[in-house]
């Protein structure tokens, strides 16, 4: 974990609501978009890495996929192409999709609430999130852009969170893995942190990530611990409340 050198782990105030991103951060639906997008270029003769995919894609809207592809690649695809890749993207999603490192451990031991804010719909959330056996852990507690209307990085989605959850926006931390996140984040006036230990996640992304000057990068989710609870034993806030349990 690395953290911004101005803030340290005393001065740090106490979160009320944690809000994590999903794809990307709490399940590995990056790296499998990248891989199937890969997997169907390759079948029209172009040779790609999933890495590749990710950083030539990362931050474009979803009209906007195709044709950034094809101006990468220099070529014309089927007109079909993404709609066929994002069917095949949503059956992988919904069958065989990880956690990512750390994830299940860390939701299992939070005792501040937490939800999930994404772009992902209301429909492939449910279906992800019992993929990546986090359903039972999130509960009804999920957000959506479907249900405000935009998309990250407006902030409405994470501002929607936070009011249904009944925390005012400066405190709460954000957990996101991507740009968009975290402009989102910035924009809704609320504390970040970065997460960079997904599958996707090369040095390059990692870097632009650290421009946003996060609280914190983290590597595996669990090192969210270490950030809450400094010390072994948990510190308190100024009303003498425990902000996290003891894990022995």
């Amino acid at each position: 974990m690395t953290a911004t050198p101005s803030i340290t782990a005393f001065t740090r105030p106490r979160p009320r609501l944690i809000i994590f991103d999903f794809d990307g951060t709490l399940a590995e639906t990056e790296i499998i978009a990248s891989e199937v997008t890969a997997k169907k270029l390759a079948a029209q003769g172009i040779d790609a890495h999933p890495d590749e995919i990710t950083s030539v894609l990362s931050g474009i809207k979803r009209d906007g996929l195709q044709p950034r592809l094809e101006s990468y690649f220099g070529v014309n695809l089927p007109t079909n192409f993404m709609e066929a890749v994002e069917m095949e993207i949503q059956h992988a999603a919904s069958t065989r999709l990880p956690a990512t490192p750390g994830a299940i451990e860390v939701l299992e031991w939070l005792s501040i609430p937490f939800c999930v804010a994404s772009n992902t719909s209301r429909f492939d959330l449910i279906r992800r999130m019992r993929s990546a056996n986090l359903l039972g852990l999130v509960g009804p507690r999920f957000f959506s852009s479907d249900d405000i209307g935009v998309r990250k990085p407006d902030p409405s989605v994470l501002l929607l969170a936070a009011e249904v959850m009944g925390v005012c926006p400066s405190q709460c931390l954000v957990i996101e893995d991507s740009v968009n996140g975290l402009n989102a984040a910035r924009n809704a006036n609320m504390r970040y942190c970065a997460f960079g230990g997904a599958r996707h996640h090369s040095i390059q992304l990692r870097d632009i990530l650290r421009t946003f000057e996060p609280e914190a990068l983290f590597l595996n989710l669990e090192e969210l611990k270490a950030f809450l609870c400094p010390q072994q034993e948990g510190w308190l806030d100024l009303e003498g409340l425990a902000l996290c349990r003891a894990k022995r």
